[in-house]
This record gives structure tokens, C-alpha cells and sequence, in this order.
């Protein structure tokens, strides 16, 4: 049984790239048996240069509808091997172009009746199907540019998936924020608290709340899933501090969510500078607080009251 076929059109990607695998993989057999030495996947940028001529690798990307950094990747390997190289633009001195080498040049003679060869029996199997596979690729493709397969997938996801709430404190959600911030300093950190960590998470009210703070929290139905808090500093400063997600619903914007909405509230209250304290191995709250504009600076005090905090970052609000 071929599994793959049972998921249908769910691996469609996956049996594009077998196909692509086994017609390489004739291609570099007969390459072999005739003494040529060439890579397959080289074939559509050798035939475009030397029908083209020279050109920069946006120009190959525009023609061969395949990434720049795809191209340019194919084209640095391509000039290590001897069969490309590249030259100054003739007009502009700020770019370049590839051209091909006398290597490529004798290569593409050698290669011509081979690829001619190939179209024979290629042009040959496609006039068996029952339908031009050429055709409905392109039709397939044509669709796939047109639908935006990834934005219509997530709009589907959103319709159907419960909706996330931010909500603000309750005393009901009081174990949540224990629970959800024990989860991530156990399986980071060890578990291991700070005296702060044993008041915040302890006595939320007092500690956040009573110092003029806030508490978010990431509802979905009945279920608590993220949070966040905020608690003022000295000079129109506040923290932000304490943001978890639940590990089954990390990666799906939750903690984008939290940290918008904390945000929002801050220019209402029009606070000046948000700071926060993390460890450089967090990547992905790494990246969210850097796309949100937080910048890593020198710790006022030198150093934090956390051991496990090795960065600190600031974000201004108001200048």
C-alpha cells in the first residue's frame, strides 16, 4: 500500500517532490552512463542564461518564478563550480550579473542531444495520461497564486476555533496564574523562585493590583490559557512581567494577543517606558518583544534581582 496516496490531496506536496526526486534521479543516471558531469537541478538556469544571456539574480527570480534566495543559493553553487560566474552590471555599479563559463558553454554542447533525448521519452510518457500532467500543474499553480492556500487555511481556522478573549482579573483565575507561570519555570528554570516570584505568584492582589498594576488574561470558553501582568516602576515606568501561555496553545498569537492588549492599555494610561527582564535562550518571546519594538539595554541596577534573567529590554512609548 502507498500511504502517501491515501491522504490525497493533503500530500499532494509530498508527491510532487517524489516525482521530482525519481525523474532527478533517472536524469543523474543518464548524465553518469554518458560521461556528463552535471547536477539536474542546474539544467533551468544553465538553458535561461544562455538563451538570455547575463542577468542578476532578481531577473532569474522573475523568469524562473522560484525565490531569490532559492536562485541565489543555486547560483552561488553554481559559481563554485566552475560553470557560472559573475560581473558587474554594465550600467549599474552597484550590481552584478552571472554569466556562463566556457566550462558551461562546452558542457551545454554535450548536454544539448542528451536533453533532447530526454524530451523525446518525457513528451512521450505525458502523451499516456489520460490528462496533460503539464497542463493541470500549471492550471494547479495558476489556482494556488490566485487562492492564497495559507491566508484562506488560517481564516478557516479562525471561523471555526473558539474565540480568544482578554480578559481582565478576576479572583477566580488566581491558580491560573500560578499554574500557567509554575509550568515554564519548571520545565526552563527548575522551579526555582525568588522571593519576588513567591509574593507575585502567591498574592497576586497585593502585589500587582494594590501598586496600581494589571493583570490580562487569554480566555478560550471557560478555560484560562495565557496572561500577563503590568506593574508600575519609578518614573511613568511600568514592568511588564509574568507572560505565559499554556504549551498545547504556544504558537498560535495568544501571547501577541496578551502583550497588544497590555500594550494598548499602557498608551491609555499614556505610561512612558515599558521594561521587562528575560533569558536569551526564551527565542520566541525574544522575537515578540523585539517585533514590538522592546530594545535590549544596559540593567539600571546593574544587574537583576532574578538569576535567570540575562537580558533587559525597554520599549518607549512616548518620547
Amino acid at each position: 500500500m502507498d500511504y502517501m496516496k491515501t491522504l490525497a490531496t493533503l500530500s499532494l506536496g509530498s508527491q510532487l517532490k517524489r516525482l521530482s526526486d525519481q525523474l532527478f534521479s533517472e536524469v543523474a543516471i543518464v548524465y553518469n552512463q554518458m560521461g556528463l558531469t552535471l547536477n539536474p537541478s542546474y539544467f533551468l538556469l544553465l538553458n535561461l542564461i544562455n538563451k538570455m544571456g547575463p542577468m542578476g539574480i532578481t531577473q532569474a527570480s522573475d523568469y524562473l518564478s522560484v525565490s531569490h534566495p532559492a536562485i541565489s543559493k543555486l547560483a552561488n553553487k553554481m559559481i563554485k563550480e566552475g560553470y557560472l560566474t559573475k560581473m558587474p552590471h554594465p550600467t549599474d555599479k552597484r550590481a552584478s550579473q552571472i554569466s556562463l563559463t566556457k566550462k558551461s558553454l562546452l558542457l551545454i554542447q554535450q548536454a544539448t542531444p542528451i536533453w533532447q533525448a530526454l524530451k523525446k521519452q518525457l513528451d512521450y510518457i505525458e502523451s499516456l495520461q489520460t490528462a496533460s500532467l503539464i497542463s493541470a500543474i500549471q492550471q494547479f499553480e495558476n489556482s494556488l497564486q490566485q487562492l492564497n492556500l495559507s491566508q484562506r487555511v488560517l481564516q478557516d481556522l479562525q471561523e471555526t476555533a473558539p474565540k480568544i478573549e482578554i480578559v481582565n482579573w478576576k479572583s477566580d483565575y488566581k491558580s491560573d496564574f500560578k499554574r500557567l507561570n509554575m509550568v515554564w519555570l519548571n520545565s526552563e528554570f527548575n522551579g526555582e523562585l525568588t522571593d519576588a516570584d513567591k509574593q507575585s505568584l502567591n498574592h497576586p492582589e497585593s502585589y500587582y493590583l494594590a501598586q496600581g498594576g494589571y493583570l490580562f488574561f487569554a480566555k478560550q470558553g471557560e478555560n484560562i490559557l495565557g496572561c500577563i501582568a503590568l506593574k508600575p516602576t519609578k518614573n511613568n515606568s511600568y514592568e511588564l512581567s509574568k507572560m505565559a501561555v499554556c504549551n498545547k496553545y504556544q504558537g498560535q498569537g495568544i501571547g501577541r494577543k496578551l502583550l497588544l492588549s497590555t500594550l494598548n492599555k499602557a498608551r491609555d494610561l499614556q505610561i512612558q517606558t515599558i521594561c521587562l527582564e528575560t533569558n536569551r535562550k526564551l527565542h520566541r518571546a525574544m522575537a515578540l518583544y523585539q517585533h514590538f519594538g522592546f530594545i535590549e539595554q544596559k540593567h539600571p541596577n546593574g544587574k537583576s534581582e532574578y538569576p535567570r534573567a540575562d537580558v533587559y529590554m525597554e520599549l518607549q512609548l512616548y518620547v
